[in-house]
């Protein structure tokens, strides 16, 4: 076995946060600097999306709730997270984020010694995916609490409104 297959998930969740701290430490002195790291964000989701994207096997032109689904499934079958999505309708999607993370305690130890941008990876690639194969974007809401008191205990979820890029 490859030393690369034997990655733990906490190590690169140390390595992904960190990185992201040193860079808002670095680079968030002003709104200008902080409006480019947060693009550096969606960047890498292209990125990471274009380097998956044949694997993936999605092609253009599917439902954004496809496109969507499809890669929420990988980035739960590679560990990294757990990510349900649920269709809403053509235009809404439910975002289903489920506790135990390896990233979220790095990132609630973070934000407060100065990480004020996340490297959200399972949001970025999905928008990713959607922007590329649906020219789609994604605006995102909080739920309401009548909503999210149908929600699995330990799931956070969204609603993302899908809208074409102009």
């Amino acid at each position: 076995m490859a030393y690369a297959d034997k990655v733990d998930a906490r190590f690169f969740a140390v390595e992904l946060v960190l990185n992201w701290l040193a860079l808002s430490l670095e680079f968030n002195k002003t709104p200008k600097e902080q409006a480019r790291l947060e693009k550096c964000v969606w960047r890498k989701g292209e990125l990471i999306f274009n380097f998956i994207e044949d694997k993936l096997k999605i092609r253009k032109g599917s439902s954004p709730y496809t496109v969507a689904k499809k890669v929420a499934d990988y980035i739960t079958e590679t560990g990294y997270a757990k990510v349900e999505i649920h269709k809403v309708s053509d235009t809404e999607l439910y975002r289903d984020w489920w506790e135990g993370t390896v990233i979220r305690p790095m990132l609630q130890k973070y934000r407060p010694k100065g990480l004020k941008v996340t490297p959200m990876p399972a949001p970025a690639l999905i928008y990713a995916a959607l922007k590329k194969l649906c020219n789609m974007k994604v605006k995102v809401s909080e739920i309401s609490k009548a909503e999210q008191a149908k929600v699995p205990k330990g799931v956070e979820r969204q609603l993302w409104t899908l809208s074409p890029i102009k």
